[in-house]
């Protein structure tokens, strides 16, 4: 539909913050892929799933005349069962065929897979053994201790490996102190040589045992609290340390989060 009143500032300044991100080969290498992204999405906002004769009219015709007359035809009758999820997972993979046959590499990340149930795995599978999908790498990540031998997703894992397929395990665990001073630093702007820096991320570390999400957590805390602020003056952060030290920290991830919502509340 048409933009509504303001929609074409709103666009204008979206567009120019895209071209700001994105260097000028970068949107050339979008420019170009575009079109047969859409052949495979759609060109009037029709699923590739439905069965419609305007949608199979439009997808004809855009085959005929586009870029995208190489990808063939689709037959968009309604299926089901068995048959309507292979369907999504060709729809899936010719997407990512085209992506990736535009870049020389294409990271898939994605997170929390603990959370993910069979169908999303089924999908996932497919596309690691589609062996046509140029240069794409596949990263997962998810909580250990969240994913028992039954769990879908162990389960996915062993059957890969089982079949040859190539996957490398980094386990991460909580921080040493070495990393948790750059992380502050980055943090904070300021050089992690710094023997404040290096004083301030000591302290963090040991009340947080090195867990990168309650380091950052327990460092806003500090803000919120104003025991950490900004020195307009100096150009710098500032803390009292013996303050910082003597701060209670929260002992798990549930406990911030309530806490990060009392003081919203209270606000």
């Amino acid at each position: 539909g048409g933009l509504s009143p303001g929609g074409s500032s709103i666009a204008a300044l979206i567009r120019d913050e895209i071209q700001n991100e994105f260097d000028k080969d970068d949107l050339e290498q979008l420019r170009r892929v575009l079109p047969e992204c859409a052949e495979i999405l759609g060109t009037r906002r029709t699923s590739l799933f439905c069965s419609s004769s305007q949608a199979q009219a439009d997808k004809a015709a855009f085959c005929r005349g586009g870029s995208g007359s190489r990808l063939g035809s689709f037959s968009l009758n309604l299926l089901g069962g068995k048959e309507s999820i292979s369907r999504m997972h060709f729809a899936v993979r010719r997407l990512l065929k085209i992506v990736c046959s535009h870049f020389k590499g294409v990271v898939l990340f994605i997170d929390d897979l603990q959370w993910s149930d069979t169908a999303t795995l089924d999908l996932l599978k497919s596309i690691v053994l589609d062996g046509e999908i140029p240069s794409l790498l596949i990263v997962g990540a998810y909580r250990e201790d969240e994913v028992p031998d039954h769990h879908p997703l162990a389960f996915h894992i062993r059957e890969l490996e089982e079949m040859k397929v190539s996957i490398t395990k980094i386990k991460i665990g909580n921080l040493s102190v070495d990393y948790a001073i750059p992380l502050v630093a980055e943090a904070l702007g300021m050089d992690d040589d710094d023997s404040k820096v290096k004083s301030l991320a000591d302290t963090i570390h040991r009340k947080t045992e090195g867990n990168p999400f309650f380091m950052l957590m327990f460092l806003r805390s500090l803000y919120d609290e104003k025991l950490l602020q900004f020195n307009f003056g100096v150009m710098k952060w500032t803390w009292d340390e013996d303050e910082v030290k003597s701060k209670i920290v929260t002992e798990n991830v549930a406990s911030v989060l309530v806490e990060k919502m009392n003081r919203l509340q209270e606000e």
